[in-house]
């Protein structure tokens, strides 16, 4: 490391690396501008090189993260960062990276996935051991969230969940890395790395036990899956069997939907007449792809009116009256006069 006001002005507080990424912390007494360019060395043969530019603020510390692109192809490496102001050296860092059976841990990665919504990680332990799990959710080479659980004791399969407490950006490719430092009684932690990526979107799901569909229409409840939101609608379509005509409605999702927020919508058909239908619901986004999918089958019976003097005489104010208005309309009055016939003793 490099001494004089030039080392005090920018340092490098922090340097971790393995054979899959690396990561460097760099303190500013005063504003700078520069970059950090990291090295993987085999001997003196430099195997990858990535420089990354970094902005740093008067007595603040900035951490940029790198993935190393290259396979290792032997146990031993030798990783380095070095800080620059302009072409000015301020500071160097080193860190002994070994690869293979001379790191292996004393569990097994049986999942790990991240996701719109948040993270899950799954260890199966070989050997009882405890251990901190750092979470980092990273944009490009800047970690955007990070959660640390420590003294996670590894006795059997051991569970973990991390839910994204704000807001991600649609189309963003972003990177999750989990370090696992193992307890050693004698000795540093072990640490080991995992990566996995993905690219967020928005995402809802229909909830099928909340779906509705009857001769006068449909509603369905969506609920978000993703920190990316949703801002979209239904499309609701029915199809006829008997004649194959297809009429399509579309409504307005009220709701702004986010993780595990719900909204209720739903539209009423218009000029659908008796027959069987297949129906077919479509939670839609903004660029009209569908997210998720319910369909089902509607039969919409013939509308039976009855006829007759007495009731159509007992009941002039009905004639003005059509569809299952209408019909419910007349349902009523039948039981009506049902109702009277009986309590007169007819």
């Amino acid at each position: 490391m490099l001494s004089g006001t030039a080392s005090a002005a920018l340092e490098i507080t922090d340097f971790f690396s393995d054979y899959t990424s690396s990561e460097a912390t760099i303190r500013a007494s005063q504003d700078h501008h520069g970059k950090a360019v990291f090295q993987l060395l085999d001997g003196t043969r430099v195997v990858e090189s990535q420089e990354v530019p970094f902005k740093a603020s008067a007595g603040e510390e900035v951490s940029k993260v790198i993935l190393w692109q290259n396979k290792p192809k032997n146990d031993y490496y030798t990783a380095k960062v070095s800080i620059y102001n302009d072409t000015k050296l301020h500071d160097n860092k080193t860190y002994q990276v070994s690869y293979g059976t001379v790191a292996m841990p004393s569990f097994h990665v049986v999942d790990f996935s991240p996701s719109n919504k948040g993270v899950q990680l799954l260890l199966r332990p070989f050997n009882p051991s405890a251990v901190d799990i750092k979470i980092d959710l990273l944009d490009s080479n800047d970690i955007v969230y990070s959660e640390t659980k420590e003294d996670i004791s590894l006795t059997s399969n051991t569970e973990l969940k991390i839910d994204w407490p704000f807001l991600l950006s649609n189309n963003e490719k972003y990177t999750v890395r989990t370090k696992i430092l193992t307890h050693r009684l004698y000795a540093e932690p072990l640490i080991n790395t995992y990566i996995a990526s993905f690219t967020a979107g928005d995402d809802v799901e229909i909830m099928p036990d909340d779906v509705e569909v009857d001769e006068y229409g449909a509603s369905v409840t969506l609920r978000g899956n993703s920190q990316v939101p949703f801002d979209g609608f239904i499309d609701v379509s029915a199809t006829s069997r008997e004649t194959n005509e297809k009429k399509t409605y579309r409504q307005q999702v009220e709701e702004i939907l986010v993780t595990g927020k719900e909204d209720t919508s739903g539209v009423v058909w218009k000029e659908l007449g008796s027959g069987t239908y297949d129906v077919s619901i479509r939670a839609v986004n903004k660029d009209n792809i569908a997210l998720d999918k319910y369909e089902t089958v509607l039969r919409i019976p013939e509308e039976q009116v009855e006829s007759g003097t007495s009731a159509v005489s007992s009941a002039p104010a009905l004639a003005g009256l059509t569809g299952s208005t209408g019909f419910a309309a007349i349902v009523i009055v039948i039981v009506v006069l049902v109702a009277v016939k009986r309590k007169r003793g007819g």
